[in-house]
């Protein structure tokens, strides 16, 4: 069973686990990789980077660059980036960059339409970006169980939207959560989880930006309505993201927002819940006190994690990308090393 493996310098596949240091062939130089995924009605596995969008149909040894557009940016260096990257069921793909804007193909990828519904959301001038303040970043592009015409986008840092028109048009609901978005989880079609964290910069009192939120893990039960913060009185409420396996609920948390957790006094924790957030046991995980899990799959049944330290201004010499598999007690052990950080995983 092979297993893709993103990391700030580009996807790699392993053919199984455990592996070695040095085992891991990298397949594809595309830069920081923002997604791996696969998707009912496309063929392949899918990945999003700050170099593109590319598509694999052999599992993972050779690649295609999908061609979403990556349009000049005049504030910072470079090009716009590929944060997020959708299939849905009707055979439809959308792409979602850091300008923010949204691409949509109805071709397979062929050629690509923005959906201009996106820029007229009236929430849009107060968005903002950790590195890069007048272009806000598309984390998050989801579908609803059931309901393909309707999307899902969270916005770091800018909140949550919706869809109900495949994104033609778009409600703005950044009243229901300010902070950075990091991910959305659709539980069903009302129910869905959503990680946040905030910015970590003094810009309130200057007058600037918005103020610094608190972050945590958030819940609905209405279809982003409303949210709930199911993790309140949680000290580590920067997460970045979330995943559910056989009633479990798994995240991981930071103390603060980076740049922060490149510090010694910085910690991260893990944390369970086997009742859907209404109690939460932290346990512990190889990397503590300072990788974050920042994503997650299921490996032969089990569960499967990667971490690292992201974000920060100078990477740490003694902390490495880490694969973890969680033993049947609960237990997690490392059962592969990368030399960077592991910010997303697919099991093929």
């Amino acid at each position: 069973m092979a297993l893709l493996i993103g990391t700030d310098t580009g996807l790699y596949r392993v053919d199984g686990l455990p592996f070695e240091k040095g085992d891991a062939e990298r397949v594809l130089d595309c830069g920081t990789v923002t997604a791996v995924k696969t998707f009912d009605g496309h063929d392949g596995v899918f990945v999003a980077a700050t170099d593109g969008a590319f598509r694999s149909t052999d599992e993972g040894h050779t690649w295609e660059d999908l061609g979403v557009p990556l349009g000049d940016r005049f504030w910072h260096a470079g090009q716009s980036e590929v944060w997020s990257i959708l299939g849905t069921a009707d055979g439809v793909l959308y792409a979602g960059t850091n300008d923010p804007y949204v691409y949509r193909s109805v071709d397979d990828g062929e050629t690509w339409a923005e959906l201009k519904g996106f820029r007229d959301l009236p929430s849009r001038g107060h968005w903002e970006s950790p590195i890069d303040p007048h272009y806000a970043r598309l984390r998050a592009l989801e579908h609803v169980p059931g309901r393909p015409e309707r999307l899902v986008a969270g916005v770091e840092a800018g909140g949550i939207h919706l869809s109900n028109d495949g994104g033609q048009t778009w409600h703005d609901r950044r009243d229901t959560i300010v902070d950075d978005v990091h991910q959305i989880l659709p539980i069903s079609e009302d129910v869905w989880l959503a990680t946040t964290g905030y910015l970590d910069h003094d810009l309130e009192n200057l007058g600037l930006g918005h103020a610094v939120g608190e972050g945590g893990l958030y819940r609905t039960v209405d279809a982003g309505d409303s949210w709930t913060r199911i993790d309140r009185g949680n000290d580590f409420s920067y997460i970045r993201r979330v995943f559910v396996h056989d009633g479990t609920v798994f995240f991981c948390g930071g103390e603060e927002a980076p740049p922060a957790w490149v510090n010694d006094e910085h910690e991260t924790a893990l944390f369970e819940s086997t009742n859907f957030g209404r109690d939460w046991e932290r346990v512990p995980y190889p990397g503590e006190p300072h990788e974050v899990i920042e994503t997650w799959d299921v490996y032969e049944g089990d569960v499967v994690c990667g971490s690292g330290l992201f974000d920060v201004p100078d990477a740490r010499d003694d902390v490495e990308g880490r694969i973890m598999r969680r033993d049947d007690d609960g237990t997690y052990d490392t059962v592969g090393r990368l030399a960077s950080n592991v910010s997303r995983m697919e099991v093929l």
